[in-house]
């Protein structure tokens, strides 16, 4: 009886040291256009494998896969088969399904030669094993996508932690993006959505401020006067060439009215000139 207590009690504390498996996290963040690698799958973490199209779940056998400590030994469950052939019918209704609507990232587990961890579920014909539990203390290890690398930092690593009673993931401060978006796109709040149930970690909204943002602003605001300018303008300018025209028209009229006026002033001088010429004339014949 004192041996088998004594192993209980080792099995115990080599479940501790390797993570506490005990806590259920929530959903780890979403961000878009990253993805999630693992290297080390805490123990109590669980999984399950999902089959290919065109195959389904065999009835009564369990998809579900659990990272253990047996006797020192840490590995997942395995599974010898799992999916069967669906007929075509089938396969069509199942299509029907509605999927679930809370994004995801794509979750990539590697190979790691540190003890204490699970690594890669062992491989299942025509099934992909995915991850569907997390223990406390686990790490997700954010990398943004290629052609989303542009603005650093490109990758940052969320913890499942354990806090007064709450577990949370750690915040992320990571951005994938790309060149191509505009300046104003950039400056817009980027939230970082948590698809679990409510905890005390709220989103995380980053904003990117920079100086072509800022001066992004100013055509809008120079657009008015522009209008305004290219549309004053050219009345201005037909309204002063047509005064300078009247007044060039007035000016030649009053020259002709003065040629006129000192002409008629010449005519009447000279038909003066002639009267009092045969007057005098006629006088002096009349003296004669």
């Amino acid at each position: 009886m004192e041996l088998i207590f004594l192993l209980l009690w080792a099995m115990l504390r080599s479940g501790e040291a390797t993570g506490h498996g005990n806590g259920k996290c929530p959903a780890p963040h979403y961000i878009e256009f990253a993805e999630i690698i693992i290297d080390r799958v805490m123990l109590g973490s669980k999984g399950r494998y999902k089959c290919e199209d065109g195959y389904k779940r065999t009835i009564g056998e369990s998809n579900l896969i659990v990272c253990i400590n047996d006797t020192g030994l840490i590995h997942w469950t395995t599974k010898t088969s799992v999916c069967t052939r669906v007929s075509m019918a089938t396969s069509q209704q199942s299509e029907r399904k509605p999927q679930s609507s809370a994004p995801e990232n794509p979750v990539t587990i590697v190979p790691s030669d540190t003890a204490g961890y699970c690594g890669i579920p062992s491989p299942v014909e025509h099934a992909t094993p995915t991850m569907t539990h997390y223990a406390v203390g686990q790490e997700l290890h954010y990398k943004c996508l290629r052609g989303y690398d542009a603005r650093p930092p490109t990758s940052d690593i969320s913890t499942c932690k354990e806090e007064s009673g709450k577990i949370f993931w750690t915040r992320l401060s990571l951005l994938c993006t790309n060149d191509s978006r505009s300046g104003e796109e950039m400056t817009q709040p980027i939230p970082i959505t948590d698809t679990s149930e409510p905890s005390h970690v709220p989103p995380v909204m980053l904003h990117v401020c920079t100086a072509t943002s800022e001066l992004s602003h100013v055509p809008s605001v120079m657009l008015p006067v522009t209008v305004a300018v290219s549309t004053v303008f050219p009345i201005i300018f037909i309204l002063l060439g047509w005064i300078i025209v009247l007044k060039l028209w007035r000016r030649r009229s009053f020259t002709e009215e003065v040629k006129t006026e000192k002409t008629k002033s010449i005519l009447i001088t000279a038909a003066r000139v002639e009267m009092e010429s045969e007057v005098e004339a006629h006088r002096l014949k009349s003296n004669m």
